[in-house]
């Protein structure tokens, strides 16, 4: 069980994210959209633990983010996926896959749910290739075989599927099924709605850093129309006259 109550992240005076009360549940998938710079990454990084709050807290099971020794247990169960592209450059994709498992877990040798994830998603002809020369597409299949090293509680993904081809995409919900009928509790930031229709169980809208809407995902039509209804009309007019 994940909770936010009244956080709060400030950037230079500006608010990333203000005042967001949340509870996330495990064996649920929660889709969470909103405009570039809208808080959604603010909020994910919170809620890992990688940015401390200005005010307010995260709680898992009742251990506050900010609690380094008692929450350090929590945060190694914890699937993270960045946006950025954070691993080594000069290393190969197993190099890099290799020491997050000594990091992780401090076993020298890969897991067998490692090796399956790498047999999955087709990794296995760029393993000896440098991270630096693979394409975008093989760079984040490798961080999301990277962010599930270990026992895993909970995910928390950012845009987990730009850059990846239409099968890869259904690997990955494939997935994320798998991980919700083991009751983790797994949430996700996505620009590409029509990812997340058929398979979310909530979704949370975030606005200029707040939460304008929750609902669940059974309830909503068209994940498209619950955005436009808080959207300027003005934002999306069409610039040509002719």
């Amino acid at each position: 069980m994940i909770r936010c109550e009244n956080l709060t992240k400030v950037f230079n005076e500006k608010a990333g994210i203000h005042a967001i009360n949340l509870t996330f549940s495990p064996g649920k998938i929660y889709g969470i959209i909103g405009y570039n710079g809208a808080g959604k990454t603010t909020l994910l990084r919170c809620i890992e633990g990688l940015y401390v709050p200005t005010s307010g807290h995260v709680y898992h099971n009742d251990i506050r983010t900010t609690q380094d020794r008692e929450f350090l247990p929590y945060r190694r169960r914890i699937a993270f996926l960045p946006t950025e592209e954070y691993l080594y450059q000069k290393l190969t994709c197993r190099e890099n896959i290799e020491l997050a498992t000594i990091l992780r877990t401090g076993k020298k040798n890969l897991l067998a749910k490692t090796a399956e994830l790498i047999t999955y998603f087709e990794v296995h002809d760029y393993l000896d290739k440098k991270f630096c020369d693979c394409s975008t597409g093989m760079k984040k299949k490798v961080q999301i075989i990277i962010s599930l090293i270990g026992e895993i509680d909970t995910i928390l993904w950012d845009e987990p599927n730009d850059g990846l081809d239409i099968i890869s995409n259904m690997k990955i919900k494939n997935l994320l099924r798998y991980y919700k009928n083991k009751h983790t509790t797994i949430l996700l930031s996505c620009h590409v709605i029509e990812f997340l229709h058929d398979f979310i169980d909530y979704c949370i809208l975030i606005q200029d850093g707040a939460v304008i809407e929750e609902k669940e995902a059974e309830k909503i039509s068209s994940l498209e129309e619950l955005y436009l209804k808080h959207l300027n009309k003005d934002a999306i007019a069409f610039p040509f006259t002719e």
